[in-house]
């Protein structure tokens, strides 16, 4: 018997073996709605199992029970017929719901399946309100029983109105698709309400439920694709947005100028200078490259080439202290540096001032805290310029990539910045314990 379903439904069943294939093929997509695919594909298998009792109740199979009499025949077609009748529309409807927004028109496009579903009901148990097999095994109806293709044909010229409609501005190629889906269905409805061709409708069916899961799945890997394509120009936007914040023009050609007079006058120190700047240069378009974790005692280096430069401007009397407790462990890079920037920039004096860089272990967590002495006016409350989005950004950095935090206290006497890096690494907590 099993063996007679899988020959009577040979074509439906390989259409539904490449649609599960697809499904399953494309299951890391999270397409949205898959699910209601998976239902249409258990609602097509049911349908495939009630049309093989259609034709084995009519002796069209090779396989016929011989405990049935003709009357055990007609009940099992005639539950077999109602199901198929009942069910086809809510594969479209399943369809249409995928795309369909609102729960209220969610309810209200279920309506004509319902009622198509009470008009069908009847028949189950041998009433002659739509359709009933009479005592020749041979099929009636009346014209209710047309109410299952009208329902489909609304189903299915909504799903291509609706479907053109919420994809509009994505390929217009991809809506002939849909419009090969429409014409295959109004095509196979019209020919087996004629009773000119009958026995397609469940691998037709099937093949539209094929061609609109690949109709959904295109336009879905465009919409990916373009996504893909925004987050890369929103990179690039972000690390040019970087780079502006990172290398300030004014403190590139200070250095400059500074380097120019230091030949001049000291030669070695000139190359000393140089050798900072191309470091500092460095540091800079390496973190625009990649923003990984780099080790504490990389990022003090390139907090010390900006220092340098900084020296290097004998306008001011800059005095750096250092106070180094904890140095094994990672952190963002150029996360510190903007840090000191602020301090030198904003922080201490237009004459000068003292800069304390220090490292410690506190609460389970690494800290860096940098101390200025000065009463200059910072910019870490009032987050305008460009060096204001560098300390902007290595917030979000700090959160981001290590679940740090910046924290700022300005007083009168000048300002505290902690960095704050959680040791997440139990080994780590116990090697620093």
């Amino acid at each position: 018997m099993i063996a007679d379903y899988l020959i009577t439904n040979y074509i439906t069943l390989i259409i539904l073996f490449v649609l599960a294939a697809t499904m399953f093929t494309n299951r890391g997509l999270s397409i949205p709605s898959s699910k209601n695919f998976h239902l249409v594909v258990i609602l097509i298998f049911i349908i495939s199992i009630f049309e093989y009792l259609n034709v084995m109740t009519q002796g069209l199979t090779r396989h016929m029970p011989e405990a049935l009499d003709f009357n055990d025949l007609i009940g099992i077609r005639l539950i077999a017929d109602t199901g198929m009748y009942i069910i086809r529309p809510f594969i479209i409807l399943l369809e249409i719901n995928i795309i369909l927004p609102g729960r209220r028109n969610h309810i209200l496009f279920t309506l004509p399946a319902v009622i198509n579903a009470f008009l069908f009901i009847p028949s189950a148990f041998g009433a002659r309100f739509v359709f009933w097999i009479d005592e020749n095994n041979r099929w009636q109806a009346t014209p209710l029983s047309n109410s299952v293709y009208i329902v489909q044909l609304i189903y299915v010229l909504s799903l291509f109105v609706l479907s053109i409609y919420h994809f509009k501005k994505k390929n217009l190629n991809l809506s002939v698709i849909i419009s090969t889906i429409v014409i295959l269905s109004f095509s196979i409805a019209f020919l087996e309400s004629r009773n000119i061709l009958s026995g397609f409708v469940t691998p037709v069916t099937t093949l539209c439920v094929l061609t609109y899961y690949i109709y959904l799945t295109s336009i879905y890997k465009q919409e990916l694709y373009e996504q893909m394509l925004e987050k890369e120009k929103q990179i690039t936007d972000d690390r040019m947005e970087l780079l502006r914040s990172r290398i300030q023009p004014h403190f590139i050609y200070n250095s400059v100028n500074i380097i120019r007079t230091l030949i001049r006058t000291d030669k070695e120190r000139a190359i000393e200078t140089i050798d900072d700047f191309s470091d500092y240069l460095k540091a800079h378009f390496r973190n625009i490259e990649s923003d990984d974790m780099i080790s504490f005692e990389a990022e003090i280096d390139n907090v010390k080439a900006f220092l340098s430069l900084a020296e290097a401007d004998t306008t001011r009397d800059i005095n750096i202290v250092y106070d180094l407790r904890e140095t094994d462990f990672r952190i963002p890079q150029l996360s510190l540096e903007p840090v000191v920037e602020n301090a030198v920039r904003h922080g201490i004096d237009e004459d000068g001032g003292t800069i304390t860089i220090s490292s410690f272990r506190k609460d389970n967590c690494f800290v860096i805290r940098t101390v200025d002495s000065g009463k200059g006016t910072h910019t870490a409350n009032n987050e305008s310029g460009r060096l204001a989005i560098g300390i902007s950004n290595t917030r979000k950095r700090l959160e981001l990539l290590c679940d740090g935090r910046l924290e700022v206290n300005i007083t009168p006497n000048g300002t505290t910045a902690d960095i704050i890096i959680p040791i997440k690494d139990s080994k780590e907590t116990k090697q620093h314990s």
